[in-house]
């Protein structure tokens, strides 16, 4: 009797367990239903978690035909469904995170398709001294190092490669609700290199701090970094604003430029209901601002506008139509030939452009994707894919100098295509 007596004055005695930190009880945007929104994954938690590991694998092909029909097969430009008439693979990943061992946080992704030709294969900065190549990089979507610190809901220092949301859009198209990605996207980093910080002061709000090599690259044309922020504060399920600022020297051969840009967006999910016919519909808008000093070549703006309606039909069927416009008062970000092309650019200030995209989807299972998408756009100058195409001559690349003389890319002011595309995510 008097041992059970002391078994439980101990017990009495003994301290209750510690509450767990504020992160872990109230993780940021975990309360609320955010799967509606542009940019963002609307599936379940993946099914491929392991303790503090969660796998992710991804498979994008498509089937796209551009209605100039290009003899080499090549639509331009565009960094997703990037081939004409060809069953194609748009991207494939396989990646790893990890985030359940308190403290240490980090991913590796490697990718592979077209898009890493379209986006990271256009980085000419790895042409700067030796040890920095795209072969070496471009295959990595993700790879990141840090720390979560238990600091109000939450806190993360990374160092990597990871991703950017300038332009609202997603790398990936599956999160988005067009399969193509808007002018303004494709104008600005899908990608950053160097370091990330963020902080969640409440559940509803993050505030991110960059400080990177610069503008969607892996090296750098200057010693400067650039840097920015990054805002998002969702005071409700159905609003979500975002705005963002970068500043960086990214002209080759002029130390003197400097690139400023703000890009602004606010989504509103103006209708819902649990079931029946039409289930929801939301509104998204991005505005975006930036201006280009240079000190050997014109100054300049740029900027541009995207606006996007999402209608929820069912449970599985989806459409979307969106309009876009951009304007470069100096082609600083607007479209060039990709590297490696044997022709030099014959574009002229300022250029314009805009574009009006219908996307149909339907989704058989939470885990499998299939779109039809329509898109038409208009430039002020020729800049799409013609006939002819756009590499040389019978649609090859030249052998030689002599053959690429007799060769004039075909650009036309116009384009028109359809794409379907199946995607898998897990």
């Amino acid at each position: 009797m008097v041992h059970a007596l002391l078994v439980l004055s101990a017990l009495a005695a003994s301290p209750p367990p510690a509450e767990p930190p504020l992160d872990v009880r109230e993780p940021p945007f975990s309360e609320r239903d955010y799967g509606w929104m542009n940019g963002n994954n609307t599936q379940p938690a993946s099914l491929l978690t392991m303790g503090p590991v969660t796998w992710s694998i991804y498979v994008d092909t498509y089937y796209a035909w551009q209605f100039h029909q290009p003899l080499d097969h090549t639509i331009f430009p565009t960094t997703t469904a990037p081939r004409h008439n060809e069953i194609s693979l748009n991207l494939a990943h396989l990646g790893v995170d990890v985030t359940g061992l308190d403290g240490p946080i980090g991913r590796l992704y490697v990718q592979y398709g077209s898009i890493v030709e379209t986006i990271a294969g256009q980085d000419t900065t790895t042409t700067r001294g030796f040890y920095l190549t795209n072969r070496l990089l471009q295959y990595i979507e993700q790879a990141a190092v840090g720390w979560h610190f238990h600091w109000m809901h939450g806190a993360n220092a990374e160092l990597g490669i990871f991703p950017s949301y300038v332009g609202l859009e997603s790398y990936l198209p599956e999160e988005n609700w067009s399969y193509t990605h808007t002018f303004l996207s494709d104008a600005t980093p899908y990608y950053f290199f160097g370091f990330r910080g963020q902080l969640f002061p409440s559940r509803y709000l993050k505030l991110e701090l960059w400080l990177i090599n610069g503008w969607q690259t892996f090296g750098k044309w200057h010693e400067s970094p650039g840097v920015g922020y990054f805002i998002n504060w969702r005071p409700r399920e159905w609003l979500s604003f975002v705005t963002s600022f970068y500043v960086g020297r990214e002209a080759e051969g002029d130390p003197g430029s400097l690139r400023t840009y703000s890009d602004n967006n606010v989504q509103v999910r103006y209708f819902k209901r649990e079931s029946g016919f039409l289930r929801s519909v939301a509104l998204s808008f991005v505005g975006d601002i930036g201006y280009e000093h240079r000190s050997n070549a014109p100054s300049g703006a740029m900027g541009g506008i995207a606006l996007a309606h999402r209608l929820e039909w069912t449970e599985r069927w989806k459409s979307a139509l969106r309009v876009d416009f951009l304007i470069d008062e100096t082609q600083a970000i607007s479209p060039k030939f990709p590297v490696g092309s044997a022709y030099p650019w014959a574009g002229t200030n300022p250029f314009q452009a805009i574009a009006f995209t219908a996307t149909l989807d339907y989704w058989p299972s939470v885990w499998l994707l299939t779109r039809l998408e329509y898109a038409l756009r208009f430039a002020n100058q020729p800049i799409f894919t013609g006939p002819g195409g756009i590499t040389g001559p019978n649609g090859l690349l030249p052998a030689d100098a002599a053959s690429a003389a007799t060769f004039t890319p075909d650009l036309r002011s116009n384009d028109n295509r359809i794409v379907f595309n199946v995607t898998l995510r897990l």
